[in-house]
């Protein structure tokens, strides 16, 4: 094999290789995608539920509320970018969503009256 041969043959397997991983990566995102929206809809629920309480509650947990809306705007917000990005993009955001759900799940559990363990899964 002479050594054209063999650099078209590299970059043969190159471009093969950079196709697969595109290809996992796409897979991955359209995997993630429904998943996401269910958790949009969840927050969109828990974000219904909190303006609600912070209606209803004493400034105290009117603040502690706020805290747990705040986070999850910052949520729905990394979610609707993470649905309209691709392969490392989405999964970066997904691990700040996960960030994002941790807080508003803890501070909710504090506006509740609960400790932030009690919202851990």
């Amino acid at each position: 094999m002479d050594s054209n041969e063999m650099v078209d043959r590299v970059l043969k397997h190159a471009r093969e290789m950079q196709k697969n991983i595109g290809d996992a990566l796409q897979k991955q995102s359209e995997a993630m995608t429904p998943l996401i929206k269910d958790s949009m809809k969840n927050a969109q629920e828990m974000q219904n539920t909190l303006t609600k309480h912070a209606q209803e509650s004493a400034a105290l947990t009117q603040e502690q509320t706020q805290r747990a809306l705040g986070h999850l705007q910052n949520f729905m917000r990394i979610g609707t970018d993470a649905m309209r990005g691709s392969g490392e993009q989405v999964r970066a955001q997904v691990a700040q969503m996960m960030e994002q759900s941790k807080k508003a799940a803890e501070s909710a559990a504090q506006a509740m009256g609960k400790t932030p363990d009690d919202a851990k899964p």
